[in-house]
Parts: C-alpha cells; sequence; structure tokens
C-alpha cells in the first residue's frame, strides 16, 4: 500500500488516494451512500474514483485557503488522519 508520508506542501497523496486499496475503501462508502442516501445520490450516482477525486480536491483546498502559506486563515484546517 502507498504510505501516506506527509508531502513538504501540505497538500494531498494523490497516489494513496488513487491506490487501488484506498478505492476499495471508497467502494464501501459508495455502497452505503447509495443504499442509505438514495434520494440524494439518485440522479447521480458517486462512483469510487468520483469520491477519491473528491477528498483530494478537499485537501488541496484546505491546504490553498487553511494552509500555512494562507494569508489570514480564518480558522484551522481539519486533521489529514479525518480522511
Amino acid at each position: 500500500m502507498t504510505t501516506l508520508g506527509p508531502k513538504k506542501d501540505g497538500g494531498p497523496n494523490v497516489d494513496f488516494f488513487q491506490s487501488s486499496e484506498c478505492l476499495t475503501q471508497f467502494d464501501q462508502i459508495r455502497v452505503w451512500l447509495q443504499k442509505n442516501c438514495k434520494k440524494h445520490v439518485q440522479t447521480d450516482p458517486p462512483t469510487k474514483e468520483g469520491l477519491a477525486q473528491l477528498v483530494i480536491q478537499l485537501i488541496q483546498y484546505q491546504e490553498n485557503k487553511l494552509g500555512k502559506n494562507a494569508v489570514d486563515p480564518p480558522f484551522l484546517r481539519l486533521p489529514i488522519y479525518v480522511f
């Protein structure tokens, strides 16, 4: 499995989130969403790759807007272990 080592720029470890092991876990989330949130995902069902991309984009957004190089961040970002 690809390691989740910290990156120097604080961005997401894309290789980790796109690894087959991680995508398998996103598939479990996809199945849960389709089972328990039918009316919200019925028109545009999520894919495991789409969920991985969403997490990557969220982590990158946090780094850009809330990271150590952000200008006047409004609050702290979520820790990586949340993802």
